[in-house]
């Protein structure tokens, strides 16, 4: 198959191969928690139609005028940044671009049209947005009362905090999780990174579509859904919270020391900042990582024979380690250890990962061609079917490239009816910047990581 937009990925599955095949999903998301849900969907088939108002487009495709370097192609922004831009190319595969401001002449009247001849509307705006902009759930169901609307709101709709902005790293110290990261000398909390909720958040919100699809398959009827982003990490800690309220203690940073595994630590390896990852769970493997650093007597002493004394000792156990592993390199190390049933890896950085033969064997990385950012490597998502495999079959979308394709050939409009909108500004093939440009450079749209800013304009 090939497309306008360019070129597959070798052994693509064809474009009806998904199970969501035949399902249309109007996403009105941003940034990477939103953006990650319906890339989900379009993965497994669905018809997913971005839309994006031209003077309030994804956050994730940058700067008007270009912004940091090390997010485009070659260090180069080019003519149109807004095209070149990783974060959003990354998120985008497969998805259509329709660009639409609601708040414009027309821009609802085509949004309600698309929303009858659509499944699902996926939004991470803050609470009430879509209600105040006239296309809330019980305003969309009036129309089509089969359509599935899911909000991704930081703290939920009711509360003390719905009305509070997220963003990932916020969110993350919100749930809980910043409190159990770091180190015990160290008083200062640590967060995973910029925004690890936020696909944590997108896969929540696309199991949440497809349990939605599932039931309406029975009932026929849609339905609102919410996904919280705090309350759907807050699920991954759900051990060490019911451990605070059983015993009212609160585990203790530790680095990367853990409670049932000794070794359990990031090791130096030969090379520069190289590092080579073991954890070691029980007795076997404790006995085989002794017989791989040739070091019979640690396997022998007593004091290590058990769990309970390896994590008494760790710090002299991992003078040990260290001492073999900085004599290797850091896959001969992970490579010689995963022979020997012990659990290691190395350290990858993004270059290593992207090169990675067993990545791209498997199909999770994939060379696809995008009409203005080039030719590239692009990972998938960690799910694959059998019967119906989906995947990645076209780069992610311009601006506005698919103005026409929803207008006219989905919705119908005549050449007339588009060209008032594109004479009112509610459709343009190319954002608009809304402020003076003496005020200095323009992001698209808000802060690039907030996933539950307000609503499109």
């Amino acid at each position: 198959m090939s497309t306008e937009t360019g070129a597959p990925p070798e052994g693509a599955p064809p474009e009806e191969g998904g199970p969501l095949a035949g399902i249309r999903v109007i996403d009105l998301t941003t940034a990477w928690a939103g953006p990650m849900a319906t890339r989900s969907l379009a993965w497994l088939g669905a018809e997913v139609i971005k839309v994006e108002p031209p003077r309030r487009p994804d956050g994730w495709r940058g700067f008007l005028t270009g912004g940091p370097p090390h997010h485009y192609p070659d260090f180069d922004p080019g003519e149109k940044p807004y095209n070149r831009d990783l974060l959003f190319n990354t998120q985008g595969h497969d998805k259509l671009s329709l660009s639409l401001d609601l708040k414009r002449p027309g821009g609802l009247d085509v949004l309600l049209r698309l929303a009858v001849l659509s499944d699902v509307l996926v939004a991470n705006f803050t609470p009430g947005v879509l209600d105040r902009l006239g296309i809330g759930y019980e305003d969309l169901a009036a129309l089509n009362d089969q359509i599935i609307v899911v909000e991704m709101p930081a703290f939920g709709s009711t509360g003390p905090m719905s009305t509070h902005q997220g963003m990932g790293k916020t969110m993350e110290a919100a749930c809980g999780m910043a409190a159990l990261i770091g180190y015990g000398d160290d008083e200062e909390p640590v967060l995973t990174g910029p925004a690890i909720l936020d696909p944590i958040g997108g896969l929540n919100a696309a199991a949440a579509v497809l349990t939605a699809l599932e039931l309406r398959a029975h009932d026929g009827a849609g339905c609102h859904v919410e996904v919280p982003q705090t309350e759907a990490a807050a699920h991954w800690i759900g051990e060490f919270v019911l451990e605070r309220l059983e015993s009212d203690r609160t585990p203790a940073p530790e680095g990367n020391h853990v409670p049932d595994a000794a070794p359990h630590q990031a090791f130096p390896a030969a090379g520069d900042d190289d590092w080579v990852v073991v954890a070691v769970r029980g007795d076997e493997e404790w006995r085989a990582l002794c017989g791989v650093l040739g070091r019979p007597g640690l396997a022998a002493a007593e004091r290590y024979a058990t769990l309970e004394g390896r994590l008494a000792h760790q710090d002299e156990l991992e003078e040990a380690v260290a001492a073999w592993t900085r004599t290797r390199s850091k896959r001969e190390a992970a490579d010689a250890l995963q022979a020997a049933g012990v659990p290691a890896a190395p350290v990858n950085d993004g270059t290593e990962v992207a090169a990675d033969p067993a990545l791209h064997a498997c199909g999770f990385l994939s060379t696809m061609t995008h009409p203005e950012a080039g030719t590239h490597v692009y990972p998938g998502l960690g799910f694959r079917l059998d019967r119906t495999p989906g995947g990645m079959r076209r780069p992610a979308p311009l601006f506005g490239q698919h103005n026409e394709e929803v207008l006219a050939g989905l919705l119908g409009l005549t050449a007339g009816e588009i060209a008032e909108l594109r004479a009112n500004g509610t459709v343009a093939d190319e954002p608009v910047a809304d402020d003076p440009p003496s005020r200095g450079p323009r992001r698209v749209r808000g802060e690039a990581a907030d996933s539950t800013r307000g609503g499109p304009r």
